[in-house]
């Protein structure tokens, strides 16, 4: 009996032992992260209150056009108003992709620099924006401009914020032997070499919307964005036939040349809209 008990006690005491060594072996394991459940945020920076924190402050070089804007509290944007989604005007005013795009970057600017930028809006056309930009008529360019490396050589050209298709637009029925293809003056809309027609040449989409609705033409070339406002805008039975040259079309902003300081301020704009998912947000609200 004596022995019986012993051979108890010595089971329980290994029995503990056991159970001891697994719980120190479980406490010294790192928990599995759960797949589901969120990370806490990381605190922002003590108990600075929130209307304490800034950004760092960027400084502007003396004399340079960015430190001109930024002394003077305007900035001169230049943007098309005959090309909806990207500009146009409604009943309140200009409105568009790029016109919030734009209104985007000089708060973004205003944000780095630490100072309330305004913005004087000045409206050109795609023939005339190049050449707006070379004689000093405005600080930045957001018009629809496509890159390319003769425009790069003619002003300063930004990292692209939208890249797209080109494609040709039919007015409906096609019943001409020898096609009418419309182009808007100063795009890159070049006509596609399988395509054979009459080329015709306008200044504002505006011009050619009306002429398809009279059946003065047949196609159009341009990028998808516009074609497909184009489309939801008319009652007539447009459609995109072709897509020309696939993401073919890279949008970028422009400065004057000579402006590399100015240059980087808007590249860095750019990213940081990006970055914080408001330039998608931008595109998701206008495309």
């Amino acid at each position: 009996m004596k022995r019986i008990i012993t051979l108890l006690f010595v089971g329980a005491t290994l029995l503990g032992c056991d159970r001891s060594k697994e719980k120190a072996e479980a406490d010294a394991t790192p928990p599995i992260a759960s797949t589901t459940a969120a990370a806490a945020p990381a605190p922002l920076t003590g108990d600075t209150p929130l209307f304490d924190l800034d950004t760092e402050t960027q400084k502007a070089p003396d004399g340079s056009a960015l430190d001109r804007i930024i002394k003077g509290l305007h900035v001169r944007v230049c943007v098309r108003a005959d090309v909806a989604p990207f500009g146009s005007f409604s009943s309140t005013g200009l409105q568009g992709l790029e016109v919030e795009l734009a209104s985007a970057l000089v708060e973004q600017i205003s944000i780095d620099y630490k100072q309330p930028l305004k913005i004087d809006w000045t409206v050109v056309s795609a023939p005339e924006r190049i050449k707006r930009l070379q004689e000093d008529g405005c600080d930045v360019l957001v018009a629809s401009l496509s890159h390319t490396a003769e425009r790069a050589g003619q002003v300063g050209l930004s990292k692209p914020y939208l890249k797209t298709d080109k494609v040709l637009l039919a007015a409906g029925k096609i019943t001409r032997k020898v096609p009418v293809i419309a182009k808007v003056a100063g795009t890159t809309s070049e006509l596609p070499a399988d395509v054979k027609g009459t080329e015709r040449v306008f200044t504002t989409y505006q011009e050619v919307a009306y002429a398809m609705d009279n059946e003065e033409i047949d196609y159009l070339v341009t990028d998808r964005p516009i074609a497909d406002q184009l489309v939801r805008s008319v009652t007539k039975p447009y459609s995109v036939t072709k897509t020309v040259a696939p993401g073919a079309e890279s949008y970028v902003a422009a400065v004057p040349n000579g402006h590399p300081e100015l240059l980087a301020a808007v590249d860095k704009a750019l990213a940081d809209l990006a970055r914080t998912g408001r330039l998608a947000h931008i595109h998701r609200r206008w495309l």
